[in-house]
């Protein structure tokens, strides 16, 4: 086993680079800003010293920018009711983002703070407390609960007790506890709206008037901070997902604009009058590098200033059915589907996610760049002189996790619960069942391949490609798809 250390290498950025035989004039860059989405409050398990790690690994991606997803993860003194369901969280047990602020600008890495008005982490549980809050449904009733980890209610943006909660708690988040933080992610909602009387038609209208005063009073305080808002204020058109109307109010040109496949589509207009924009979609974090690639090359069309996708490695414990999987409560999401992670241990410098970064950091430098060259470049920096023979071994390890995984579920070839829970029910298909037994015979064959190999990074492939061809043939889990060797 490699030591930590050894294995993260995420600040080796001068060998990485002579590794890729640059020069030392570093490529001209595509996107001003460069970085990933992080939810960090749905990550409890780490504390300063792997976020110091994981900001290492960031800057060698040539990383400039992050977006920390802050709302339940700080411990509130005004609202402590928006921290409770996290308070095993290790920066609510003892704040230190401050301090990794500070060293992310040691890096060269700017952070802004995220938070979705009205609902979602954090600011769901306020409900709870005052239910005379809660948004209103499609039916005219009050809304059900929705989270993912944090569970609770969005709120009617209507109510002046709403926006004053709303003030005051990003207030405290951004002026109190991280004012060294350079600006705000404010995320619209892509679950929900309120569908009461005053809010009909005007949603974001009233969403608007938190979204115009706090960006006023950063920039009241830091002129040059970023402020990241969705379209839908400005558009006027329909939401995405939604079934209604945004509002067609003027555009700030000090706003930089978040677009993305899902929830929030290209306006040509709106881009060429906003200060930046960003192009966000799920690739590093769910899919591989043939999908990152196809993400640098989207922002690029686009024109985008930055191409700054999720990254996002979940690390909590379930409470409810997330995804409707009963079988993942009281159970420990596994960070980027990683199921062999220790709680502690962050996986972004794991094989299968520096597979992803290294595609991050390539294909932003260059999105048209051809793939077997990145191949070339990938096996270079993972595996040295074996990497020829490598790297194969390594896409098809990364590809295997990525199949079926979601927000929440990791791959069923790395999570024989997963597939259990679908046997149990009668939904695995026999076809897929085939499919997860041929994937097992692929990591079988890396793992032998791999065996007794001294290049460090050979060695952990053969680690995990073994850890996970042994819970398969553990008996419980080998009758599912008969694969014991």
């Amino acid at each position: 086993m490699t030591s930590r250390r050894e294995f993260l290498a995420c600040g080796a950025a001068a060998a990485g680079a002579a590794a890729l035989g640059a020069t030392a004039t570093p490529p001209r860059r595509v996107f001003s800003l460069r970085g990933y989405y992080i939810t960090f409050m749905r990550m409890p398990t780490y504390g300063l010293a792997q976020w110091k790690d994981a900001i290492d690994c960031f800057a060698d991606d040539g990383a400039n920018f992050l977006q920390v997803w802050m709302a339940g993860a700080f411990r509130s003194k005004k609202y402590p009711v928006t921290w409770r369901y996290n308070e095993a969280h290790e920066n609510v047990r003892a704040d230190f983002v401050r301090e990794l602020i500070d060293y992310a600008h040691g890096k060269g890495v700017r952070v802004v703070l995220g938070f979705t008005p009205f609902g979602y982490d954090g600011v769901n549980q306020y409900p709870l407390e005052h239910p005379h809050l809660r948004a209103t449904g499609h039916s005219g009733k009050p809304v059900e609960k929705f989270g993912i980890h944090c569970w609770g209610y969005n709120l009617c943006p209507s109510r002046p007790e709403s926006r004053r909660f709303m003030l005051e708690y990003v207030r405290e988040m951004a002026f109190d506890f991280y004012p060294n933080a350079d600006g705000l992610l404010i995320e619209s909602s892509d679950y929900g709206v309120c569908h009461c009387g005053q809010c009909r038609g005007k949603f974001f209208e009233h969403e608007f008037e938190f979204v115009r005063t706090i960006s006023d009073e950063v920039w009241a305080r830091k002129p040059q901070a970023t402020v990241i808002v969705y379209p839908h204020y400005f558009s006027g058109g329909e939401v995405p997902g939604l079934g209604v109307k945004g509002a067609a109010r003027e555009l700030d040109p000090r706003w930089t604009l978040y677009f993305t496949p899902h929830s929030a589509h290209l306006d040509a207009g709106l881009i060429r009058r906003a200060k930046g924009s960003l192009w966000w979609d799920d690739s590093p974090a769910l899919h591989g590098p043939e999908a990152v690639q196809r993400g640098a090359r989207r922002a690029k069309e686009i024109g985008a200033t930055g191409y700054v996708p999720s990254l996002e490695a979940f690390s909590f414990v379930a409470t409810h059915p997330e995804e409707g999987e009963q079988y993942v409560v009281g159970r420990r999401q596994a960070p980027l589907g990683m199921t062999w992670l220790a709680a502690d241990r962050m996986p972004y410098g794991e094989l299968s996610a520096r597979v992803n970064r290294i595609a991050y950091r390539e294909f932003t430098r260059n999105p048209d760049l051809p793939f077997d060259e990145f191949k070339r470049r990938l096996g270079n920096k993972v595996f040295g002189a074996d990497g020829a023979a490598a790297v194969d071994d390594l896409l098809e390890l990364q590809r295997v996790l990525a199949v079926e995984r979601t927000w929440r579920q990791a791959s069923p070839v790395a999570d024989p619960r997963r597939v259990r829970a679908r046997a149990e029910r009668g939904a695995l298909k026999p076809e897929d069942a085939r499919a997860y037994r041929d994937a097992v015979g692929r990591l079988r064959g890396i793992a032998s391949r791999h065996s007794g190999a001294r290049q460090p990074n050979r060695r952990e492939l053969h680690r995990i490609a073994a850890w996970l061809v042994a819970r398969w043939d553990a008996a419980d889990n080998a009758r599912l798809l008969d694969v014991r060797s």
